[in-house]
């Protein structure tokens, strides 16, 4: 069989399927012109009224042209003005942690463009690959199959989200552990602000992972229905022809590269085109997975980092004079009251770092599950022959 590489392409098809990409960059793009619009009317006009219009202009100019580095920017750049007045200045100036300043605050200007904002970069990002991937020497300048400003905008959606629900979900009257993870959670200190974030980073991260994997799912169900049709019709299904014609669009999903290793049939020692798009498409995999991973690390160590300044900081406020010839009453109950205290980052970080493992550790045995699944489909395809 021809790799999937060297079949006749169908531009007719590829055409097609993006410029229904296209378009849906270009309407999460005006999503999020709307949404920073309503921003800047809520009082965001009034600091750095020239970045504004800069991230208007770039925005727009990038959407009507899908220049990816100019719309790219602009919905970055605006994200990062949305947050800064009057959350992240205002929580540097004044010392305010993030979570009095959500309960006090409106944000939901905030959380209309981090939401918006994380959709159309991934939008942008999934068109930019797909683009690449169908058409490699169009493209210039680093490739990402998963963006990375994505995550971090729909985390900042979370974190507002979180911290406007978690306040009115507390139940009066829990036990002594619940009591702690709520106290962890809720916690007002730099250390706990970072772990937080870092969590709803690294989980929207996995989300935006599991979005592929659902959209590879949907390749491998239509190319099983298209195999019954064609045997429902009393024909010997054409593996080759089917991947071709019917899911040229999809040729940038790794549910299309897995397939078409699996229809050539290339052991590890050929190095058929097939097999090395597969492998070039599973290391843009590893690529992304490997900011994941590399994130896991640092919960519990932000946690230990945490509790070390507080105890630091509890022991240097203990009475210096310990003696019993001194004379003195010491009472050392104060400080050693707050010690518990400061044992709430390492408790959050290793909760987080549970949690976030868990979650990556199914979405990564789905993805193995999805690469059997495709050998097993083309073998069964075959043998029915």
């Amino acid at each position: 069989m021809t790799a999937f590489a060297e079949r006749p392409e169908l531009p007719g098809q590829i055409e097609s399927r993006l410029r229904v990409e296209y378009w849906r960059v270009r309407i999460y793009s005006v999503g999020f012109i709307v949404s920073y619009l309503l921003y800047l009317g809520s009082g965001g006009l009034e600091h750095w009224p020239a970045v504004a219009a800069a991230v208007l202009l770039m925005t727009s100019f990038g959407a009507w042209k899908i220049h990816h580095r100019w719309l790219r920017g602009g919905i970055i750049a605006g994200t990062i003005h949305a947050l800064l007045f009057p959350l992240i200045v205002q929580a540097l100036s004044a010392g305010e942690p993030i979570v009095a300043l959500v309960a006090r605050l409106p944000v939901w200007p905030q959380l209309l463009v981090t939401l918006i904002a994380s959709r159309a970069l991934a939008s942008e990002n999934h068109l930019a690959f797909a683009r690449f991937w169908l058409r490699p020497l169009d493209r210039t300048g680093p490739v990402e199959m998963q963006s990375t400003a994505a995550p971090v905008a729909l985390a900042c959606f979370l974190i507002l989200l979180f911290y406007l629900v978690i306040p009115h979900v507390m139940a009066p009257g829990l036990g002594p552990v619940q009591s702690a993870v709520v106290s962890a959670v809720l916690g007002r200190t730099v250390v706990h602000s970072a772990i937080i974030f870092l969590f709803f980073v690294v989980m929207a991260s996995i989300f935006e992972a599991a979005h592929l994997h659902v959209a590879d799912s949907r390749v491998i169900a239509g190319f099983s229905r298209m195999i019954e049709t064609e045997r429902d019709k009393g024909r010997h299904p054409d593996l080759s022809a089917i991947l071709t014609r019917q899911l040229a669009p999809a040729a940038h999903t790794r549910a299309v590269r897995l397939l078409n290793a699996a229809i050539d049939g290339a052991g590890p020692e050929v190095a058929a085109p097939s097999r090395l798009a597969a492998l070039s498409f599973d290391r843009f995999q590893s690529a992304s997975r490997q900011f994941v991973r590399s994130l896991l690390p640092l919960l519990p160590l932000l946690g230990f980092l945490g509790t070390v300044i507080g105890l630091a900081s509890a022991i240097s406020d203990l009475p210096h004079d310990l003696n019993a010839s001194s004379g003195h009453n010491i009472d050392i109950s104060a400080s050693l009251a707050g010690l518990a205290v400061k044992f709430e980052t390492t408790l959050l970080g290793l909760i987080a770092s549970i949690v976030c493992s868990l979650a990556l550790g199914l979405l990564e045995k789905r993805e193995t599950e999805l690469a059997a699944m495709c050998m097993l489909i083309v073998d069964n395809a075959r043998e029915a022959r």
